[in-house]
């Protein structure tokens, strides 16, 4: 994995030990989501029915794949683009798949 892609993916689960979810949102979300968009998300994150369940769902995923605990495949040329295929590690049998793409100034970013 690119060392570029693994500060993030440690950044983000510094952001998630804390229960720093703005920080984490701000540091996730693609760039070219709105800011209205982004605080739709925070607000789910936070405020929303189910919030602390796709909080602790989200970070555990991110910490899964920052330290590669249950992926088993990791696709794109990790230069560009990353997409990890993993077992979730709080949910029995289920798998999962998040991408990672890198943008403007090297920035990487979950994508869409």
């Amino acid at each position: 994995m690119s060392m570029t892609l693994q500060r993030k993916l440690d950044e983000l689960v510094v952001h998630g030990d804390s229960g720093d979810k703005a920080s984490f949102v701000k540091a996730f979300v693609p760039l070219d989501l709105t800011e209205e968009d982004a605080l739709g998300y925070l607000s789910d994150l936070t405020d929303g029915a189910e919030a602390e369940g796709q909080w602790t769902n989200l970070i555990a995923e991110i910490k899964a794949i920052a330290l590669g605990i249950g992926v088993t495949k990791i696709e794109g040329d990790q230069v560009s683009q990353a997409i990890f295929f993993f077992q979730h590690p709080l949910l029995h049998n289920c798998d999962r798949e998040v991408s990672f793409i890198c943008g403007v100034g090297g920035e990487w970013r979950a994508e869409g």
